[in-house]
């Protein structure tokens, strides 16, 4: 059974259907055409003979012959292979015949029609078509009026051939069209026909297969597509993997220490001077968890697109000395300083508070982790007409320009090469989407040994 779903098939039934139906269509009109040039023909031919026995028939009368020697005049000229003509007097009655073809002979009903008009139409004679065309005209100088009907009685040898004519060129070019419709038909679908046992590959979690593509139409697009779509997904394959591994780390690490400290508590080898110090590290580890949790969720719900925002006017700049005072702790176990620029002039912007305060931890976090021993981090603030610039700049290793385009995207993890620190990847990402959110731009410059700044504007309160 032909699988009609296949778009192989559909197409060569299409392109197949299409062809027949034109020669369909070609060889009605072909036919049509054929019939009215045979009928023209014929009409044709009636007149010249019409023409020829008014002028041998007058020759007659002026000669005073009789019928006998005027049927000897006009019968050679009576009987063809295709054709005959006969000839009735004024009383219907016939005149002058071909010899031997009576049995073409027409009723007399044409006959007696033809004595007032012109009369030609098809018929069936003895199982043959027949065609018939008669007319009455008279003699100068004789009162007699005559009718000469003319039978041709071959159409059916004429449609016979007009249909060979028709019905072999059609038989010859369906099937050369049918092998061209093939072959085109498969080297169309055969590119599509790869892309589906590569799709299905990459279903079953194998990202390693692409499509080969050898032309440039609309299908070698798709190839190229398709391709593009695989080293996506192998490349997000991988983020997640490490993604899943960096999370997996980040929250062994925290456990491992809190059991170690949970059973060092329960089984007294922490001494009771130092239990404060363990429970701030227990309470500091606890935090680093939940906030790891809390990334993830809030990566989940902005690709989602289940966060909104609320903008509206506050203090950004009594936020980010608020936030340097909750980061003192950090800032100060590794040396690192924080610098607001200006520190005591209070600017309003309009946007989601805590949204921003959101995206403006993360930024510090990650100046945080690739700042060393003795750096600053500074965040300066630039107004620029209704807009409020914020700067936020460390003093580490840089970015090379390579990674530069791939910090915005999830897990992605060119900050190991930096400093070594595993991390998550997600915080950029996040911080990415809530300047998303407050239809505003951030873009990043590096400079390798010199350090990395990241730059968003947010509205000022009119």
């Amino acid at each position: 059974m032909i699988k009609t779903k296949t778009l192989f098939t559909k197409l060569f039934l299409s392109y197949s259907m299409i062809i027949f139906l034109s020669f369909t269509l070609f060889g009605l009109v072909f036919i049509y055409i054929f019939h009215l040039n045979l009928y023209d023909d014929y009409e044709e031919l009636y007149d010249f003979h019409y023409e020829r026995l008014q002028e041998q028939i007058a020759q007659s009368a002026e000669e005073g012959w009789s019928d006998e020697e005027t049927a000897d005049l006009i019968q050679p000229s009576l009987h063809h292979r295709n054709y005959n003509i006969f000839i009735y007097d004024n009383t219907g009655e016939l005149f002058i015949q071909p010899e031997g073809d009576a049995e073409y002979e027409p009723d007399q009903e044409i006959i007696l029609t033809a004595s007032d008009e012109f009369v030609s139409e098809g018929a069936t004679m003895n199982g043959n078509l027949s065609y018939i065309i008669a007319d009455s005209f008279s003699v100068p100088g004789n009162e007699e009026t005559y009718v000469a009907v003319m039978v041709f009685h071959d159409l059916n040898h004429q449609y016979q051939q007009m249909a060979l004519m028709v019905l072999i060129p059609f038989i010859i070019t369906i099937a050369f069209s049918g092998g061209i419709i093939y072959f085109i038909s498969q080297k169309i679908t055969a590119p599509l026909r790869h892309m589906n046992e590569a799709a299905l590959q990459l279903a079953t979690g194998d990202f390693s297969r692409r499509v080969t593509v050898s032309s440039r139409d609309e299908i070698g697009q798709l190839g190229d597509t398709f391709n593009y779509m695989a080293e996506e997904l192998n490349s997000l394959e991988k983020m997640r993997k490490e993604f899943i591994a960096n999370v997996s780390h980040d929250l062994r690490s925290p456990l491992t220490s809190m059991k170690g400290f949970i059973v060092a508590l329960l089984d007294g080898t922490i001494p009771e001077n130092k239990r404060d110090h363990y429970y701030l590290l227990m309470k500091e580890e606890t935090e680093r968890v939940i906030q790891l949790v809390n990334d993830t969720l809030d990566m989940s719900r902005l690709e989602a697109g289940q966060i909104e925002i609320a903008p509206a006017p506050y203090n950004l700049t009594r936020q980010l000395q608020r936030i340097a005072v909750l980061l003192e702790p950090q800032l100060e176990r590794k040396g690192v300083g924080i610098q607001l620029e200006p520190e005591d002039t209070d600017l309003f912007v309009v946007a989601d508070k805590d949204r921003i305060e959101q995206a403006l931890v993360n930024l510090l976090h990650n100046a945080l982790q690739f700042s060393l021993n003795g750096e600053t981090i500074r965040i300066q603030l630039e107004t620029t007409g209704d807009m409020l610039a914020v700067h936020v700049q460390d003093e580490g290793k840089g970015i090379p320009e390579a990674q530069l385009k791939h910090i915005w995207e999830r897990f992605y993890k060119g900050e190991k090469s930096r400093t070594g620190k595993g991390g998550t990847g997600i915080g950029l990402s996040i911080v990415k989407s809530i300047m998303e959110l407050h239809k505003t731009e951030i873009t990043v410059k590096s400079k390798l040994g010199q350090g990395t700044v990241f730059t968003f504007q947010l509205p000022l309160k009119k």
